[in-house]
């Protein structure tokens, strides 16, 4: 039976003037990691657009969700909220 792992989940939720960024670290249906990217404009108040990369495992996962925060980082993003 398939199980998942939700104390492992990780979000973040970064905004930079009028645009924002989601990072999701969670699993799909089938139990595989997805690294999900989500950005767009605050003004437009829609989805904006998205990305989900599998990842091999949750390591590798952590890995690409710890370089996406970075990245934030780099580009001037102020993180908004975290789990």
């Amino acid at each position: 039976m398939l199980s998942y792992q939700l104390e492992k989940y990780l979000y973040s939720d970064w905004q930079k003037d009028t645009r924002f960024y989601i990072i999701e670290l969670c699993q799909d249906l089938w139990g595989n990691w997805l690294l999900k990217k989500t950005w767009g404009s605050v003004a437009k108040r829609d989805f904006g657009r998205s990305i989900s990369t599998i990842c091999i495992d949750y390591e590798t996962g952590v890995k690409l969700y710890q370089k996406a925060q970075m990245r934030r980082l780099l580009r001037g993003y102020d993180i908004v909220s975290s789990a």
